[in-house]
């Protein structure tokens, strides 16, 4: 039988945190998303496919993919820099970049708040803006956070406080093609069974990120809303708990 710890803010252990999204917000970018996780809200802005902005940069078979983040309060720091490099690694791996040559891509990701889980906000805004943007992709990504805590919990999209108090995070991201992991960073020290049920967890989650990404795309062409908190959570089901 599988405990279930019942969170400050009266989520289980499992759930995900109301997520909200829109597209093409900004007038000069080729796309854009704004994507929030309750408290946690991320502005992406693609431009490209550009020219090359520096010879160096230039790749003769593909295009250079440059990401810009910024956070909210105050200048870029070390940590910044390492979830900058987070995000690119991410959206990277999914961009048919052999597709446009001696280019490049720039994503400019700008955190607006930061509650909790920034770099898989700011991947799933990124993910949505390049859709917006219309550049060709190898498939659709999803990211989530995880955090694990002294007493053996794990915490699905941790905010701030669940992040500060747990005793490691991790980072996951998956695509939509056979679910293949395409980053897995870690926080802290993970025991390997903590580390492979937080992945199945993870999954899951990202199973239903991506879902929710494939009806922002289909309601903005069709014209309709989607931020209806009701179907932007996952609810309580066997599905998510922890085997």
């Amino acid at each position: 039988m599988t405990i279930q710890h019942k969170r400050y803010d009266g989520r289980n252990e499992n759930k995900l945190r109301a997520i909200e999204s829109e597209q093409a917000l900004l007038n000069k970018a080729d796309g854009s998303a704004k994507f929030s996780q309750d408290k946690s809200t991320v502005l992406a802005a693609v431009y490209g496919p550009i020219e090359v902005n520096s010879a160096r940069k230039e790749k003769i078979l593909k295009s250079y993919v440059e990401v810009t983040f910024t956070p909210a309060l105050g200048n870029t720091n070390f940590i910044d820099k390492e979830k900058e490099q987070l995000v690119k690694n991410a959206v990277e791996s999914m961009i048919l970049t052999t597709l446009y040559p001696r280019t490049q891509i720039s994503v400019i990701i700008q955190v607006f708040s930061d509650d909790g889980s920034i770099v898989s906000c700011a991947i799933n805004a990124a993910c949505l803006a390049l859709l917006d943007a219309g550049i060709e992709m190898n498939g659709l990504l999803g990211s989530v956070t995880l955090c694990f805590n002294n007493d053996g919990s794990i915490y699905l999209d941790p905010d701030i406080e669940e992040e500060n108090q747990s005793k490691a995070l991790a980072i996951y991201s998956f695509s939509s093609i056979n679910k293949n992991i395409v980053l897995s960073k870690t926080i802290g020290s993970l025991t390997e069974d903590q580390y492979f049920n937080g992945l199945k967890l993870a999954s899951q989650a990202c199973d239903f990120i991506i879902s929710y990404i494939k009806l922002a795309v289909k309601n903005r062409i069709m014209g309709t809303n989607t931020n209806d908190n009701n179907n932007n959570k996952i609810e309580d089901n066997n599905n998510m708990k922890l085997e």
